[in-house]
């Protein structure tokens, strides 16, 4: 299975992996051999790109760190407390009716999955639609935040406190006019003191009932901080914020850049790395470093120019190792004549660079389509 962009996509592809819509009911399935009409609604919802069975890696699987059920029951939670607070828009400090225990469940469950991994590496990006973005945004920013909270050290409690925190981190956007959030164009000096005010609204809310633990609402008040102060609500710098706030900020930034957003397309992970790298003074180094140690920089099923001369596929990741792929060798560079496959672990072949990212309609069609097993 690859990921495709529903530019490439033609009927006739089978989904590998099932499509939800932003009140969490199931559109296409697992296996759906796409129709035109379906591709065509697929544009309509904004979705960018699909996983799909093919020839080319057809013995590969892209996994998610966690398991799908875990992800949607706990988007499903995300978007019931959200809906709730929308259904008090006279409220200053709308009540929140979320059971804490059902959120502690599902993140004991998250935690289990991320510890029980052998791997873990983020290879797989989800399927969004516009409208479920902020739901799908805050289960991989806590999914995200826990991953970097294990590479850490940090203690099971610990790691709850940061999940709990990392998963509402958003809340107060429900306060926040949707024509600032989705404007297309750059906001305004007053569309941006508005965003602002998420982070103090989502912390009012937790704060006013005593939700959730001081460690995690403070996740909630200080996402947007940075280590040089040029972050708010407060400006603070360096060890004034929290090491939980620290954490999810770079799970927050990384996985905003990697969706598309309605002022801009998605970065490729390479591109959200270097981004996240070159603003390393915005950034705890430590924690900044352990996050990209976790997070494929070519995710299973790219396509990669290599400095030997020919291009290949993704098919393994390695901790430790984000930028230094197992690739399985298609074609040559120069005029895409197709090699007998093999593959190459840049982890051994240190003499050997990636030059190229390749999309798919830069390749012919005959090598996407050719079977390499």
């Amino acid at each position: 299975m690859r990921k495709v962009p529903i530019s490439s996509l033609q009927p006739g592809m089978k989904l590998a992996r099932a499509i939800y819509d932003k009140m969490g009911f199931l559109l296409l399935n697992t296996g759906v051999e796409l129709k035109r009409e379906y591709i065509h609604s697929l544009r309509k919802l904004n979705i960018s790109s699909v996983y799909i069975f093919d020839n080319i890696i057809p013995d590969i699987d892209i996994e998610d760190v966690i398991l799908d059920e875990t992800r949607h029951k706990t988007t499903e939670i995300v978007r019931d407390i959200m809906f709730d607070i929308k259904r008090q828009p006279e409220k200053p400090v709308p009540k929140l009716l979320f059971k804490r225990q059902n959120i502690c469940n599902v993140l004991q469950d998250i935690i289990d999955q991320l510890l029980n991994n052998n791997n873990l590496i983020v290879n797989l990006s989800d399927i969004r639609t516009a409208d479920n973005y902020t739901f799908a945004h805050s289960v991989n920013v806590a999914v995200l935040a826990l991953t970097l909270g294990i590479s850490l050290g940090l203690s099971r409690s610990q790691l709850t406190k940061v999940g709990l925190g990392s998963l509402l981190h958003d809340l107060g956007k429900v306060k926040i006019p949707s024509s600032i959030l989705n404007k297309k164009g750059k906001l305004s000096a007053d569309e941006y003191l508005e965003i602002k005010k998420h982070p103090g609204f989502g912390y009012e809310m937790v704060k006013a009932q005593d939700l959730i633990p001081g460690s995690s609402a403070m996740v909630i008040y200080q996402h947007h901080e940075r280590m040089n102060g040029e972050g708010y609500p407060e400006g603070l710098r360096s060890e004034q914020i929290h090491l939980f706030s620290r954490i999810s900020a770079v799970a927050d930034v990384y996985d905003a850049l990697v969706a598309d957003r309605p002022y801009r397309l998605a970065f490729p992970p390479h591109k959200a790395i270097e981004i996240l790298e070159s603003s390393g003074e915005q950034f705890d180094l430590k924690v900044l470093h352990n996050f990209i140690q976790h997070i494929a920089a070519y995710p299973i099923g790219t396509f990669l120019g290599l400095s030997s001369g020919e291009v290949g596929i993704v098919v393994k990741n390695t901790v430790g190792f984000p930028k230094r792929p197992r690739v399985r060798v298609l074609c040559s560079k120069e005029d895409f004549e197709p090699l007998t496959p093999y593959e190459i672990d840049l982890i051994e072949k240190r003499n050997i660079v990636i030059d190229t990212v390749f999309a798919d309609n830069q390749l012919p069609e005959e090598i996407l389509n050719r079977s390499t097993v």
